[in-house]
């Protein structure tokens, strides 16, 4: 974990997730509407391959957390590590909260009305993409005792458990996309998909220290081009899939889904040790990488704010434009936040940058 080339590797991967999952969201409405124009046909593909963005969070936290000594330890994981999610997450939850007061014309504010609502964080996200957070911290609790199992289990063993999780997401994959019955049941396998405790995202966790821990061969060119056959494969399934149904359907782009899984582990693999020579880039990555939680938590409140002011982004231009506005609010408030002592901790999880 000491070598300069995989750590600022692991720094590049969180930075291209963070601007993935911000234009993830920037072409939501887009995605929505005019399936038949080239523009859909650009965001579609896009976004087949933005999807990597999420797995490959849960990636970098299995290479970061499992590889560390300090796992080990359940009061610092407790006091460094889940408070550090936590509370950034409960703040912005509070402020999306108010916005979303603000920009639905349906919720009537009144402290009791805000009280009921907040009050739900307990067992759901207040915003769509706090999601991925009630999943992230349950794997950070329980990251101590996985610690202990990948150091002890053996390679075949923590291969195995892989292996098992592969299954389970093919199963999701496949279950997801058939229509006939009798298919879609023969399938969707009981006894792999109720292997709970690998959820969709624990698997990625420890795929991201396998992988980080592994020298893999395969030619770079080789990864980048099957990510890309990927992208074009879930592009043409979701288009697919999506008027056979009549409206917008994901199923290829899940999260679970194996072609989804197949881009994140190549651009993981090529990205993973990317050696830079240029000093402003990597002033830059430097930069990024610690504020990118609060840039997640932050973003797409601000995308609320700009679709409630009018742009809707029903178009690809609009879409362009959201992503670079969300994108620069987003930085520009974590960046400044997070060197304001008092205030770095509560807008982005960390100690004044």
């Amino acid at each position: 974990m000491k070598e300069n080339n995989k750590i600022f590797g692991l720094d590049l991967i969180r930075v291209l997730s963070m601007f993935f999952v911000i234009f993830l969201h920037c072409s939501s409405n887009r995605l929505r509407v005019g399936m038949e124009s080239f523009g859909w046909g650009i965001a579609n593909f896009i976004t087949s391959f933005s999807t990597c963005g999420v797995p490959l969070f849960f990636m970098i936290s299995g290479a970061l957390i499992l590889n560390s000594k300090k796992t080990y330890d359940i009061s610092y994981v407790l006091k460094n590590r889940v408070i550090r999610l936590i509370i950034p997450l409960v703040f912005w939850s509070f402020i999306a909260l108010l916005v979303k007061f603000y920009v639905d014309s349906k919720l009537v504010f009144s402290i009791e009305n805000y009280y009921n609502e907040f009050i739900q964080i307990l067992n759901k996200p207040i915003a769509v993409h706090f999601w991925f957070m009630y999943y992230l911290i349950p794997i950070y609790l329980i990251s101590p005792a996985i610690k202990v199992f990948v150091d002890n289990a053996g390679e075949k063993m923590v291969l195995y458990i892989i292996f098992l999780w592969i299954i389970q997401i093919l199963s999701y994959s496949f279950s997801g996309i058939i229509k006939e019955p009798s298919q879609a049941a023969f399938l969707s396998i009981a006894f792999i998909k109720n292997i709970g405790f690998l959820s969709g995202y624990l698997g990625y966790f420890i795929l991201g220290f396998v992988l980080f821990n592994k020298d893999i061969s395969i030619n770079k060119g080789v990864c980048l081009f099957i990510a890309f056959f990927m992208a074009i494969f879930i592009s043409i399934g979701t288009k697919a899939i999506s008027e056979y149904n009549g409206f917008y359907t994901e199923s290829f782009k899940s999260y679970k889904s194996i072609f989804v899984c197949l881009i994140s582990i190549m651009i993981f693999i090529v990205l993973k040790d990317f050696k830079n020579s240029n000093k402003y880039f990597k002033a830059l990555i430097n930069i990024l990488s610690p504020i990118s939680y609060g840039v997640y938590l932050c973003h797409n409140i601000f995308l609320d704010v700009i679709n409630y002011f009018g742009v809707r982004n029903y178009t690809i231009l609009q879409v362009s434009l959201s992503f670079i506005l969300v994108s620069f609010i987003s930085i520009f408030t974590i960046f400044v936040f997070s060197r304001t002592k008092g205030l770095s901790f509560l807008f982005n999880g960390s100690k004044k940058l």
